[in-house]
């Protein structure tokens, strides 16, 4: 919790970050508008980049310890519950009258069947724990990003609407409590980031799509909506297509966005003028 708070009080100091920015480069003025657009880095707040990096490092970390601690706790237990067998079994095959006692020889079978199912499971998380740790330490996903990309500064309606659309996506019955207060948390905010790359997306610190390759399939953009629907390739981790919704900000000029995603992005950018959409 402690780490969630220093994120988010990290997104909170960006505009004042951007206040410096704007001092050193005739540039950043384009900071200042309810979206910040551009295709080329040097036009925009570095820091704000920065700043997600940094809560998406924190989040890869957090994942990596806690599959050593399971690493760990299963290797314990593996131990615990092999020398619990041991002594168990020995003390069940020195008894004279076993019938008399068979409690005890029940819970052999118990301790045996909990040492294999721990034993073989050990060696997966050992693997997992050290696949992660390796990701962690030699890659950066939003390095490909970093090369060009395209940032929107979502604030009030389109920010609400875009957490909206993003948590409904996210209904899973159990983890309602903590989507709702991550929602609220954020919502009260009162602004975000959307960062887009022909490598990949990131949606503030909700969500990180990032690939070596061109990622994104196609793009429309319903004006009616002020929406860019994105659809994004299969990859080896993700076999399926996805499509995700991203809301314009208010200042949306049809054509100018068009060009520079169509720049960017490397793909088609299409209008649809003839239905509304419910993302």
């Amino acid at each position: 919790m402690l780490e969630q708070s220093r994120d988010d009080a990290n997104l909170n100091r960006v505009s004042s970050i951007e206040e410096e920015e704007q001092q050193r480069h005739p540039q950043a003025i384009l900071q200042t508008s309810p979206s910040t657009i551009s295709s080329d880095g040097i036009n925009l707040p570095r820091s704000v980049l920065d700043v997600l990096n940094d809560i998406y490092a924190n989040q890869a970390h957090r994942r990596c310890m806690d599959i050593s601690y399971c690493t760990l706790l299963s290797m314990t237990l593996g131990i615990t519950f092999w020398v619990s067998y041991w002594l168990t079994s020995n003390r069940c095959q020195n008894l004279k009258d076993p019938q008399s006692n068979s409690s005890l020889c029940n819970v052999v079978i118990m301790f045996e069947v909990f040492t294999f199912i721990t034993v073989c499971i050990s060696p997966i998380l050992f693997i997992f724990s050290i696949y992660f740790w390796i990701n962690y330490a030699c890659y950066n996903p939003l390095d490909r990003i970093r090369e060009n990309f395209f940032e929107l500064k979502l604030e009030g309606n389109q920010w609400k609407q875009q957490l909206d659309y993003y948590f409904s996506r996210k209904k899973i019955k159990y983890l309602n409590c903590w989507y709702y207060k991550q929602k609220q948390q954020l919502n009260n905010r009162g602004y975000g980031y959307i960062i887009l790359s022909s490598h990949g997306i990131v949606l503030d610190e909700l969500l990180l799509i990032s690939t070596r390759n061109n990622i994104i399939d196609n793009g429309i953009i319903f004006p009616n909506e002020k929406i860019l629907r994105l659809t994004f390739k299969r990859t080896c981790t993700r076999p399926w297509k996805i499509q995700f919704s991203i809301y314009l900000p208010e200042n949306y000029d049809e054509q100018h966005y068009t060009e520079k995603l169509t720049q960017l992005l490397k793909i088609q950018i299409n209008i649809d003028n003839t239905r509304p959409l419910r993302p």
